[in-house]
């Protein structure tokens, strides 16, 4: 047994006791790849020194980024669903996709060698990159974005929001998208951990980056689109921030739509639905 100690831009310092190390080392685009497995949370895939998924509970933070921007847009597009999803080695993103009907998915992730260890090591999403719905790219999102067409929903699964992304979460990158998202279309994206009484302001770091830069795009992340979720392995509640380009209301859907649709939610039925569009006293004092 061994231990791996992870130091968060949040100024958590979590030790995972680790059981064995199946797979590490380094990609083309990132520096730091260890996968092992762990008696408490399972299988663990750490990037770059921080913990991205882990078997026990990878369907809570997935479940909650996809669901409810799908969700949205079936409420006021209808099908079929155009979606482009940036990132998101593991694949359990577009599977999560792929359980809503008619819809075609364009994934985009730089590390194309990172996919191929999650398929070998991790088999989260068996099969999803020969899924005749799925096209896969393995280059970066701005080039990508040269030469696409427009979306209907955008899901953005990336590394935090931390001060040092480059083109990712840019100005540049809010830009990019919002060309590329569809009149009244919808984006989400995670924002990293979270808690209502962060410093510097609401939500904490990763939030307010991403609403400041992508304002400039038009995207405007309020706080009646942002919710939250606690995820076991990363230690505290998780936030997400979502938004429609235009007027509407991001969660103006029946609150029972997920579970009609996808009978075998685990975490996204109408009750959490209802929770997230109105959130308890300690989060609403910021939500508004």
């Amino acid at each position: 047994m061994s231990t791996f100690t992870e130091i968060s831009e949040s100024d958590a310092v979590t030790t995972y006791r680790l059981e064995r190390t199946l797979w590490s080392g380094s990609t083309a685009a990132c520096e730091s790849v260890m996968i092992a497995e762990s008696s408490a949370y399972g299988r663990l895939l750490f990037l770059d020194g921080e913990l991205q998924s882990a078997s026990r509970d990878e369907h809570i933070y997935h479940e909650s980024l996809v669901h409810p921007v799908m969700a949205s847009a079936l409420a006021h597009f209808g099908t079929p669903l155009k979606v482009l999803v940036v990132g998101g080695g593991e694949g359990a993103t577009v599977r999560e996709v792929l359980r809503w009907q008619n819809v075609a998915v364009d994934w985009v992730d730089i590390d194309g060698e990172l996919v191929d260890l999650c398929e070998r090591h991790l088999n989260w999403a068996p099969g999803v990159r020969r899924d005749p719905r799925v096209s896969f790219y393995a280059e970066d999102i701005g080039t990508f974005l040269t030469k696409t067409g427009n979306y209907d929903v955008i899901i953005l699964d990336l590394p935090d929001p931390d001060g040092d992304t480059g083109y990712l979460y840019s100005t540049a990158f809010w830009m990019d998208l919002s060309a590329h998202l569809v009149a009244d279309g919808r984006v989400v994206t995670h924002v990293g951990p979270v808690s209502p009484v962060a410093d510097p302001g609401p939500f904490g770091p990763g939030y307010i980056r991403v609403r400041a830069f992508a304002a400039v795009a038009g995207l405007s992340f309020s706080p009646a689109g942002f919710y939250r979720i606690g995820i076991p392995s990363f230690q505290g509640d998780w936030g997400f921030a979502s938004t429609v380009k235009g007027p509407g209301s991001f969660f103006d859907f029946d609150p029972e739509m997920i579970q009609k649709r996808i009978p075998a939610v685990r975490v996204a039925d109408g009750r959490q639905m209802r929770e997230w569009a109105t959130p308890a006293l300690l989060w609403r004092s910021h939500t508004g």
